[in-house]
């Protein structure tokens, strides 16, 4: 017979967290979990726990603050790079105005910093990314990066192609490929484009399920398949 997991008192809930005490009770609130009495430690079952810390992301004890390391955690996670500030706040958990105030921050102590990448939709332009640039970081912080558990992201599958990508399939009727049921047909020929906007839709956009499938395929580059598994990382 299975040993039934202890349950989780709510300081080590905000430890998981990265959170305040009281940022950790309003997480518990939001999930319906009694409130104690004065003195009495709140407790909540370790699979409700488990279930929280993978939807809002965790970090462990670090140098950092735990908003930085989810700031790092978003870039390094990120192949491609991240366009703006929103760009990064949705990926880290965070908040626009939390990023925007700590990625110049970090951006002064070389620890993220912005590139110019060239992308092709339908003729080359050239555009500034952030990236993650972990060749400067100490041996903690990249072990805490590596750690840390970003929130789980909400696919928007209904989402639909954007006008800048038509252009990939010149040879189909846009207006009748849908997300979810030509969703690895997307995915085989945006992952296939050399266009980073093309990666980054399919990415964010089509079901798991269909890009596994497409980058089984073969004739499927390796690096293409490397950079899949980079992405979802932080869902690992």
């Amino acid at each position: 017979m299975d040993t039934p997991l202890a349950d989780v008192t709510t300081p080590e809930v905000a430890r998981a967290l990265g959170v305040s005490l009281p940022a950790a009770h309003q997480a518990l609130d939001e999930l319906g979990v009694p409130r104690t009495g004065r003195g009495t430690v709140r407790r909540v079952d370790a699979n409700t726990a488990a279930q929280l810390i993978a939807r809002r992301g965790s970090t462990p004890r670090s140098s950092r603050t735990s908003s930085e390391l989810r700031v790092l955690a978003a870039l390094s996670f990120s192949p491609l790079g991240l366009t703006s500030f929103r760009a990064i706040a949705e990926k880290a958990g965070l908040s626009p105005t939390t990023t925007s105030r700590l990625t110049p921050r970090l951006a002064e102590e070389r620890y993220v910093e912005q590139r110019e990448v060239k992308t092709a939709s339908g003729r080359a332009h050239r555009g500034i990314r952030w990236f993650a640039n972990s060749r400067v970081w100490p041996a903690d912080v990249r072990e805490a990066v590596r750690a840390t558990r970003l929130p789980r992201r909400q696919v928007k599958q209904t989402a639909a192609l954007p006008p800048e990508l038509h252009h990939l399939f010149w040879n189909a009727d846009v207006a009748t490929l849908d997300p979810l049921a030509s969703g690895s047909y997307l995915a085989g020929r945006l992952l296939d484009a050399p266009d980073l906007r093309a990666w980054q839709w399919a990415l964010s956009n089509l079901p798991r399920e269909a890009v596994e499938t497409a980058v089984e395929r073969r004739g499927v580059s390796a690096q293409t398949r490397a950079l899949v598994r980079n992405w979802w990382r932080d869902e690992s």
